[in-house]
């Protein structure tokens, strides 16, 4: 009788242990391998991804916020979106943006010798209106002391910058595995060991400070940069803050209607101002020979998002939005291939890949490429502001609700290893599950960190599960983050296709689960 109720016992605790196996399996993220398997071949196989990149960048490139460049590759991207059959449109967004671009430019110095130099304007820097060649004016541009002892003596002339700083060694390595797997033991947001700059600080603060700099009076900045123009100044040259024949690109803080008009400045090669300062200290006087046709423009029509929808079928899940994004605007550097026209390639072919395998998501997916993000996240949080709620008033419409994840990609053209999940704790098992079938490329990694710095802090200041990606850095820091070397010919073909597979595993499934991505 005992060894019976023994064997009854044990088989009601192996029932109770076989349900709670269930259970819990029935508790995991559910990852459709299949559907999975249809994106990868269909990324592989058929991809557009490089030939997205080549028109956004070789083509239009580069898009500078409010210019005709960046008009026409948004014009380009909506009408490739329905080509692909996804409903796209161009959204206009609240800003006092203006627009800039320039039509041509040259730096040489003419004595003691010839040398053709390696050089980019800076964005919002005015014209030369014609050819200038002068004698150089070697003074700190930013020190309005030393300027004010030169009052008066500065007219029509080309002041060149003392300043030429060494420059610490950067990596162009991928990730390692214990770099990763120190990110993803790491139980801090804001990480000062981040892997990408996790020290951020709320972006509420940062848009009041900013409003708040706005109507103060001027800066010594603006002082600076008045006196310029007051002293008839013809141009300003400074040494690039990058490696040999790497020309930084630089954007002056005068880009709204109204603003003044600084004198040209143009950033040049290291190198090559290095032997400016060279001959002035041998006793030459070097001459240098520039122009700039640089146009402003006021036209809203040129401030525009592009937005692409692929509609849910759920009854009751439709009107629930998965969004995808990328800025689509870029420096005045290279072509802007890999900030950002990588991202926004890569998205693009995204939802490409699931409209070409037919998938029906049962919530709605929103693919937006964003204009304005180099000059302070403006077309993301103008979205933001016209549609979904207002940061620093603290107010939400109801788009907000509506909006179950965020997906950025500001990226490089490299491998994507993993996801930062900005401190949602709630959120790692399941993109945990989402990456588990792309291990094969690579890309096993969460982490609690933060990203910085771009498009998905609206969202998450706006209290929507919003996330951006881990790329392997490779020389993004030095031949591709805003300088003139930012082509096309440093992104990876095969990791494109790789990261738009994952990008729409990612969409598919959130667009397919049954609850909302949770909330922080």
């Amino acid at each position: 009788m005992k060894t019976y109720r023994r064997l009854i016992i044990l088989s009601l605790v192996c029932m109770v242990i076989s349900s709670c196996a269930i259970a819990q399996a029935d508790a995991k993220e559910q990852v459709d391998i299949e559907m999975v398997n249809k994106i990868k071949a269909e990324a592989m196989d058929n991809s557009s991804a490089m030939d997205n990149l080549n028109y956004i960048a070789d083509v239009y490139g580069p898009r500078v916020t409010g210019s005709p460049q960046y008009y026409e590759a948004a014009k380009w991207a909506k009408n490739r979106l329905q080509e692909w059959g996804l409903e796209s449109k161009l959204d206009d967004y609240p800003t006092d943006l203006r627009g800039w671009h320039y039509e041509s430019y040259s730096v040489q110095m003419t004595e003691p010798t010839f040398m053709t130099i390696n050089a980019l304007p800076y964005i919002w820097s005015n014209g030369t209106n014609g050819v200038i060649e002068s004698e150089i004016v070697l003074v700190d541009p930013e020190d309005i002391t030393a300027l004010k002892k030169l009052k008066g003596k500065l007219k029509d002339k080309i002041i060149v910058s003392p300043n030429n700083e060494s420059l610490d060694d950067i990596s162009i390595k991928p990730f390692s595995e214990e770099q990763l797997l120190k990110a993803s033991e790491s139980n801090l947001a804001n990480d000062p060991e981040g892997l990408d700059n996790s020290g951020i600080k709320p972006l509420a603060d940062y848009l009041r400070a900013k409003k708040e700099q706005r109507t103060k009076v001027p800066n010594e900045a603006d002082e600076v940069h008045q006196f310029l123009i007051d002293q008839g100044v013809a141009a300003v040259v400074v040494a690039s803050n990058h490696g040999l024949g790497v020309v930084s690109a630089n954007t002056l803080p005068y880009n709204a209607i109204g603003d003044i008009k600084p004198v040209p400045h143009f950033s040049i090669a290291k190198d090559q101002h290095k032997r400016i300062l060279t001959l002035v200290e041998k006793g030459y006087l070097p001459k240098l020979k520039l122009h700039l046709n640089a146009t402003f423009n006021t036209e809203k029509k040129y401030h525009v998002n592009i937005l692409g929808e692929i509609r849910g079928v759920d009854p009751n899940l439709k009107d629930e939005v998965v969004m995808v994004g990328a800025h689509f605007d870029s420096k005045v550097g290279g072509t802007g291939a890999a900030d950002n026209g990588a991202g926004s390639a890569t998205i693009m072919e995204a939802v490409r890949i699931l409209k070409a395998i037919g998938v029906k998501p049962r919530r709605t997916i929103r693919i937006a490429l964003w204009d304005g993000e180099e000059e302070g996240l403006q077309g993301s949080l103008g979205y933001l502001k016209k549609y979904v709620g207002d940061i620093v008033e603290g107010t939400y419409e109801e788009e907000q609700s509506k909006i179950s994840v965020y997906f950025n990609m500001d990226q490089n053209g490299h491998d994507l290893r993993g996801i930062f999940t900005q401190g949602n704790k709630k959120i790692r098992p399941i993109f945990d599950a989402y990456l588990k079938p792309f291990h094969e490329y690579g890309a096993a990694t969460t982490t609690i960190q933060n990203a910085c710095c771009t498009d998905h802090l609206g969202f998450d200041a706006l209290e929507i599960p919003a996330f951006e990606w881990i790329y392997d850095p490779l020389y993004y820091f030095s031949h591709q983050l805003h300088v003139n070397t930012d082509t096309s010919d440093l992104v990876k073909e095969t990791s494109m296709k790789r990261n738009a597979a994952i990008v729409a595993g990612f969409i598919y499934h959130a667009a397919m689960r049954n609850e909302m991505m949770p909330r922080k």
